[in-house]
């Protein structure tokens, strides 16, 4: 045999030998190695999209942003998301069991199957978090969507801080003149109001203090109900071609599922519902109890918590904000009534709103405020890592834009306005370090003002400016009282 002839069988057995190693080690590796018992920063928790904490978002109490020389605060217009919440009635009927055979199959992978990977497998703490888990028997349907003890705390403390900064629209005692206070129907935005004005005149003081009554069609706080043309939209992000769903087939998202699978020891992926199971209790937990440790957050590294950010900030990226054309026109009546209590100098000094998530998206999408300068899209996720538009940061739980009107020495232009989200002043290029003066308010947005928003909300297919009227003349009466869960340990 030449010498040819004996060397071509022993690369083949090394080829062979060298391609069997590659698929066993590919069988072996998922991810990075990762321990979240152990990690003290878990800067993860600041990616939990809708469901994160305010307490690691929102702005510093030592910031100095809202002090402007030769100018005194006014008045104070909020617009206020409610506080940490409990789960919704499906999502109660439903994680419990599915939560318990999801840790149970884990534990038996790596303890019995012992098919967990060598490489990025959970370590040892982060599995006893899992066997100690065990779901809140207090979390039951009877309050589905209920404040929480942190939510109260969310809103009460927001409350304490904005009175701190701005002392003179504050000052004093409750007076009806002087507050304006209304709410949505939910239990948990009625709570977060009566959080914010416990933060305010102290214990139980919302005992003696009413919120304005809510109309049957409430265009100011919740428009997205009735409006035809936005059940529409959200209709088309369920289509296969959305961007959301494109993504969700994206080998970015696919090798995500595949990582979080393999990493959790199962021979083949779960699915998306399963993974949002853990998804959604790690963030409720972690909500929840902010300096323990959620289990369920331990079975997912950092990487893969920033792919499902993703994933949910291009649901509400074309859902509620610059994604849909006509999410700003929505947010009308919010904005013209920013700009009417603002825009005069007597009437109440503090006009506080308690409403959710989506209403804060679309009337920032009104306001023009961080818009990324190209679209979020499903093959564009690196791209974005630095985007604006992420719901963490822009609505997390208590999630709120406050408007405050300032009287200035300025001969010219004496009325200044600062807008700040979280606590955290806007940055609008048309401003001077986010102050701006209210003329250029006033030109900004005098579309919502000089237009007719029944015509303008909704393209004039919702609700008609005479059913509102009729329907706030009416009122409606809400039962304040009883006992609510924020107040009860969980």
């Amino acid at each position: 045999m030449t010498r040819i002839g004996w060397i071509l069988p022993i690369v083949s057995i090394i080829l062979g030998i060298s391609a069997v190693q590659l698929v066993h080690a590919q069988n072996i590796r998922c991810c990075e190695d990762y321990c979240y018992s152990r990690d003290h920063d878990r800067s993860q928790s600041k990616h939990f999209a809708t469901k994160t904490s305010y307490e690691v978002i929102h702005g510093s109490s030592s910031s100095r942003e809202h002090i402007v020389p030769n100018c005194i605060p006014s008045k104070f217009w909020l617009l206020s998301r409610h506080g940490t919440r409990l789960p919704g009635k499906k999502d109660i009927e439903l994680l419990p069991q599915a939560l318990n055979n999801l840790r149970n199959s884990i534990l038996d992978n790596y303890d019995n199957r012992r098919t967990a990977p060598d490489i990025g497998r959970m370590c040892a703490d982060d599995l006893d978090l899992l066997r100690s888990w065990r779901w809140d028997r207090n979390v039951s349907v009877e309050y589905e969507s209920f404040l929480t003890d942190q939510g109260w705390s969310d809103l009460k403390l927001l409350a304490r801080r904005e009175k701190d900064r701005f002392y003179e629209v504050f000052n004093g005692p409750y007076d009806k003149q002087r507050y304006l206070f209304r709410h949505t129907k939910a239990q948990r935005t009625e709570a977060s109001f009566k959080a914010f004005v416990e933060g305010l005149f102290g214990d139980a003081a919302y005992n003696f203090i009413n919120a304005d009554p809510e109309p049957s069609d409430d265009t100011l706080l919740k428009p997205y109900d009735f409006c035809p043309a936005y059940d529409a939209n959200k209709d088309k992000n369920k289509q296969p071609d959305s961007e959301l769903n494109k993504f969700l087939r994206s080998p970015m998202y696919l090798q995500t599922l595949s990582d979080i699978s393999t990493r959790l020891g199962f021979r083949y992926n779960l699915s998306t519902d399963q993974i949002e199971a853990m998804w959604d209790i790690c963030r409720y937990e972690q909500a929840w109890h902010l300096q323990q440790y959620s289990p369920w957050c331990s079975v997912f590294t950092k990487s893969q918590v920033n792919v499902l950010e993703y994933k949910e900030d291009l649901k509400y990226y074309y859902q509620n904000s610059y994604g849909y054309e006509r999410s700003a026109d929505l947010a009308c009546y919010a904005v013209a009534d920013m700009m009417k209590h603002l825009g005069r100098a007597d009437g109440q000094q503090v006009i506080a709103y308690f409403t959710h998530e989506s209403e804060i998206q679309i009337f920032l999408a009104a306001l023009g405020a961080l818009k990324d300068r190209i679209a979020l899209r499903a093959d564009n996720y690196y791209a974005m890592q630095n985007r604006n538009f992420r719901s963490s940061e822009l609505t997390p739980f208590a999630s709120n834009v406050a408007v405050v009107r300032y009287q200035c020495a300025d001969p010219v232009e004496p009325v200044k306005v600062i807008f700040f989200l979280n606590e955290k002043a806007l940055m609008f290029d048309w401003c001077r370090v986010g102050l701006c003066n209210w003329s250029e308010v006033v030109r900004r947005y005098e579309r919502f003002t000089k237009g007719d928003c029944a015509k303008m909300y909704c393209g004039g297919s919702g609700a008609s400016s005479s059913t509102l009227h009729w329907t706030a003349a009416m009122g409606v009466v809400l039962a304040i009282g009883g006992t609510f869960l924020a107040q009860q340990r969980l």
